[in-house]
């Protein structure tokens, strides 16, 4: 099982070993190659003395929300990660919950993940499909339901400034500063209304490029003995996509470094958050959500860095956990579980009447037993209204693509950046990088992927309409090295 305890982890065998080349630890693959009753990591009191977490349990609770902008789920230590450090904060925050070891994005990109997070509904059923979509006004929402329910709602964010939020006693955005972020944050915390239940969102922009949280901490301490020409700029990064430059040894373990570096100071500023709203007296009664919007390819597939255009689990599997003091002493989850599934747990929990329209499921039971057992349910994503879908069932990861679209990465470069494949099938336990697409040689599996595919959209209401960008929002979009025509 995971451990988040060592301070002192191994160095890479090479120092130059490619970041993606070195073997990962598979606790959870194998778990999903057995597809049947697993005895999963309690980090206290085995699960008989842990007490039932009824529907309600919660109830008159604050939550808080803290989500970071690009953390991939395997960066972390907490999640098999030894190349270096990362992430001691997130780590000892995850260990006072319930940790989920699979959970999966709807989509590879931010403002459709997030809005998907805020309402159980996945993208084409929210609407946002595309980063610079809004909410539409009468769509509903996690704030719409607890602010109806007596709570004030508090948004403060680095990114998704522009998305028509509504539902919210106080926004604010901070285009990208994280430093203001928190710093508002901590005003918030000093005169929060403790005569009523909060709800606090924080968005940190975190370990998006061009890795600003990172700093020159690559350079410093991380891989100071790099001599190329790779460094966290974003015309540098972009040109390694645009003119398909290829990457040694040396210039992956700097990707890593850089994207690491990122994390880093990501994973710093949630110890400021979190130690605030403990000193503060802030968690005691508090329903804390933690999570990534998405991951980051890194060079990974198709000589792409970004996160927008994957279809692959670089992007898609995403760190989440659910942390409430007194109502569970800790444990990972190893079944699959979707962020579709936020809002309706976070509802449940808090005794709050669910949402009139949702597509995902309450994953309370998990949290009274993080080690029930069984395979779980199947996790899905779609991209944009392009319908690519993906599918997670047991080991097995299906990409469909039947009008094999490509996406479209940059308004410039090379029009087959990202070429997909109109079937491709993976093995995650024997191929957790999704190198070797076995669909050719698994005719019915594919089908009886396809089948979930189909049954699991078609069953589902929809409301997917183009919506038009302001010209400004466009070159905000583009900046961070989104397409956005």
């Amino acid at each position: 099982m995971r451990s988040a305890e060592s301070s002192c982890l191994p160095r890479p065998t090479s120092p130059r070993t490619p970041i993606h080349r070195r073997a990962r630890r598979s606790t959870s693959l194998a778990f999903l190659a057995a597809g049947a009753l697993l005895a999963a990591c309690a980090h206290d009191a085995p699960t008989e003395t842990r007490p039932a977490t009824l529907a309600g349990a919660a109830k008159g609770w604050n939550l808080v929300v803290l989500s970071v902008d690009t953390i991939r789920a395997d960066h972390l230590n907490s999640y098999g990660y030894t190349v270096r450090e990362t992430t001691p904060h997130i780590d000892a925050l995850l260990a006072e919950g319930i940790r989920f070891e699979n959970a999966m994005a709807p989509r590879s990109i931010t403002w459709p993940s997030l809005a998907t997070m805020l309402t159980g509904l996945y993208p084409s059923g929210h609407g946002i499909i595309e980063n610079g979509y809004g909410f539409p006004d009468d769509l509903e929402t996690l704030p719409k339901a607890l602010h109806a329910a007596g709570y004030s709602t508090t948004a403060i964010l680095s990114n998704m400034c522009q998305a028509n939020h509504q539902g919210w006693d106080s926004f604010q955005c901070s285009q990208g500063r994280d430093g203001k972020t928190v710093d508002w944050a901590a005003e918030w915390s000093q005169g929060v209304d403790r005569t009523r239940p909060f709800f606090l969102w924080v968005h940190l922009f975190g370990a998006h490029s061009p890795y600003y949280n990172g700093g020159d901490l690559a350079e410093r301490e991380l891989d100071p003995e790099y001599a190329g020409t790779l460094e966290a700029k974003k015309w540098r990064l972009d040109a390694v996509m645009e003119e398909r430059q290829v990457l040694d040894e040396a210039d992956l373990y700097r990707m890593g470094a850089i994207y690491d570096a990122a994390v880093i100071g990501s994973d710093r500023l949630v110890g400021r958050i979190v130690d605030d709203l403990k000193k503060k007296g802030l968690l005691e009664h508090t329903l804390l959500v933690f999570l990534s919007d998405h991951g980051e390819e890194l060079y990974q597939h198709n000589g792409y860095l970004y996160h927008a255009c994957s279809v692959y689990q670089s992007t898609l599997h995403v760190p989440m956990g659910f942390v409430a003091p007194g109502l569970w002493s800790g444990g990972e989850v190893e079944q699959a579980i979707e962020m579709v599934d936020v809002t309706p747990t976070i509802l449940d929990l808090l005794g709050v009447p669910p949402l009139p329209r949702f597509h995902g499921v309450s994953v309370r039971p998990y949290l009274e037993r993080p080690d029930r057992g069984g395979e779980g349910k199947p996790a899905y994503s779609e991209y944009g209204d392009t319908r690519i879908h993906t599918v997670l069932s047991g080991r097995w990861k299906l990409v469909w693509n039947p009008d094999v679209l490509t996406p479209v990465c940059f308004a410039s470069g090379p029009p087959d950046l990202y070429p997909i494949e109109e079937v491709e099938l993976y093995d995650l336990a024997s191929d957790p990088l999704e190198e070797t697409n076995l669909a050719a040689g698994e005719p019915a599996r594919v089908a009886d992927l396809e089948a979930l595919i189909r049954k699991r959209f078609a069953e589902l209401d929809t409301r997917v309409e183009r919506q038009d960008l302001p010209e400004e929002l466009k070159k905000e979009l583009r900046s961070l090295g989104y397409v956005a025509n």
